[in-house]
């Protein structure tokens, strides 16, 4: 579900508290009053306000409240109302008991007591258990980022919330993974000649912009337009904000996009003109109406696959989820050397004015399209810790089921750090504080630099730019300039080369 992201006022020193205002209440309240944000006629007044009351430690509070006013601007207002009032009252309880002031007196071993305590002591069930560890743990990571009072050491590096209550197996199931390459380029092929206008349509709009189903069921008669400078967007509604307003939302579009839209256009003209609806998805069955998600993703989806014979690698007919494209994406974002960087600026924003198609991307979407990409059995990869680090992600999966590797990745991303490069992933925890290298950053020398198969047509094509550049520079004398160049090429060459290798063995 897309929600509305909060444009709340920065918070930049101490000074600021008395001059934030939270909805009807101000940062320095002990109870916030969200009712601004929370509209649902249903929800009780109750339920509408964060009460920090029953934190009587001044520290902890207000990192609590510095929490909640940064999950809040990520976030529907709501859940952060059941994260603070319903989920953490238990570890203020538990602090109390231990007299711990602080969450920068949090370690190891205090979280893991924390839980056993619940475990032994409160009785909790998994998933309630599971929710008071996880909003400690999150406070504990994000305040490490946003310079709160925290523990500043890395607690979470061999264990989660999950792992500790046995959650893995149920939340993994919910893990969505792109769809193998393969595969995508067939079921890309035949929805170019499939003869159902509306599962073509909606099959290309979705493998092209990575939107929500929901939100490309919602396109209008006229939905597409170009901005002066002759590119093409397609704008799409977004029904269910945290304002309960419908916005719309632009992305851009290519032009396989637009001339499928454009034969879904004229294709439903004759059922907009009977019914006077303007959407551009419609049926006929027992009356005119717009084409639900349900019907798409129970029916339409897998009788394309059946029609067109779309099979795994096993065989089967291929299992397509429509969030899949999501995920598809993203990695298809990344080979293609989009910003990434840029693109994560943007998580979880919603934007009425013009903005590029993937700015409605998750960050766990995109960190779990890297994490298997670097981490997965069959990843290829190099730099220069790429051997010591293949070397022990197949000690960890000698053995192993596939889904038990799908455990291990997935822990194993938790606690890393993947800061996207044009060209791979740096490794670096910005946790542990500044990087050394900072500005003057060149990735290709860096132990924390790893880059996979995937990038490698761009940093062929960078090579062999490089190459040329020399050349002209040693023509030119500038041997200044020139040494630079060779400095990055004793760098990139052996990543190249180490690729290849990689590449011609899974040809063999």
């Amino acid at each position: 579900m897309a929600i509305t992201k909060l444009n709340l006022q920065p918070i930049i020193t101490e000074s600021d508290y008395n001059n934030i205002t939270i909805g009807n209440s101000k940062f320095t309240d002990d109870v916030w009053d969200l009712a601004p944000f929370i509209t649902t006629k249903t929800t009780k007044d109750s339920h509408k306000k964060i009460n920090f009351d029953f934190i009587k430690n001044e520290n902890m509070k207000l990192t609590v409240k510095l929490y909640s006013y940064y999950k809040i601007g990520q976030i529907k207002p709501k859940s952060v109302q059941i994260y603070i009032n319903g989920c953490l009252p238990l570890f203020i309880e538990y602090c109390n008991l231990n007299n711990i002031d602080s969450f920068n007196e949090i370690t190891k071993e205090v979280f893991l007591n924390y839980s056993l305590w619940l475990k032994e002591d409160k009785k909790v069930a998994n998933q309630s258990g599971y929710m008071s560890s996880k909003i400690v743990e999150e406070i504990i990571k994000i305040g490490q980022i946003k310079d709160w009072d925290v523990s500043k050491t890395n607690i979470f590096v061999d264990f989660t919330s999950n792992d500790l209550w046995a959650l893995k197996k149920s939340l993994k199931e919910n893990k969505t993974k792109p769809i193998p390459e393969g595969i995508f380029d067939k079921i890309l092929q035949c929805a170019l000649k499939e003869k159902n206008i509306l599962t073509k349509t909606g099959i290309i709009i979705q493998s092209q912009t990575g939107l929500r189903i929901n939100e490309v069921l919602s396109i209008r008669q006229g939905c597409v337009h170009t901005t002066n400078d002759g590119y093409d967007y397609m704008e799409v509604t977004l029904g269910k904000t945290e304002r309960s307003e419908p916005i719309i939302h632009k992305v851009f579009i290519n032009e396989l996009v637009k001339n499928t839209v454009a034969e879904l256009e004229e294709y439903t003209k004759d059922l907009r003109e009977e019914s006077g609806l303007k959407e551009l998805f419609l049926v006929n069955n027992w009356g005119i109406r717009v084409l639900n998600v349900d019907k798409w993703t129970q029916k339409r989806l897998p009788n394309f696959i059946k029609r067109w014979d779309i099979r795994d690698s096993k065989g089967n007919l291929y299992s397509l989820k429509s969030h899949q494209f999501r995920a598809t994406f993203v990695r298809e974002l990344i080979k293609k050397k989009v910003p990434i960087a840029h693109i994560m600026k943007q998580f979880n924003h919603v934007s009425i004015e013009m903005t590029a198609h993937y700015l409605t991307l998750e960050h766990e979407e995109v960190k779990e399209i890297y994490s298997d990409m670097i981490l997965g059995k069959d990843s290829k990869i190099a730099g220069l810790r790429a051997k010591e680090i293949k070397r022990k992600l197949d000690e960890q999966f000698r053995g192993k089921t596939e889904q038990e590797i799908d455990d291990i990745v997935s822990n194993l991303s938790k606690s890393m750090s993947f800061n996207p490069l044009p060209t791979g992933v740096c490794l670096y925890d910005f946790r542990r504080g500044n990087c050394s290298d900072g500005d003057s950053c060149f990735f290709y020398n860096c132990p924390n630099y790893i880059t996979e198969v995937k990038f490698y047509p761009i940093l062929k094509q960078e090579l062999n730019l490089m190459r040329k550049e020399m050349t002209r520079l040693e023509k030119l004398e500038q041997k200044r300039a020139l040494d630079v160049q060779r400095f990055k090429y004793k760098y990139l060459k052996p990543l190249v080369d180490s690729l290849e290798v990689q590449m011609n063995d899974k040809e063999d």
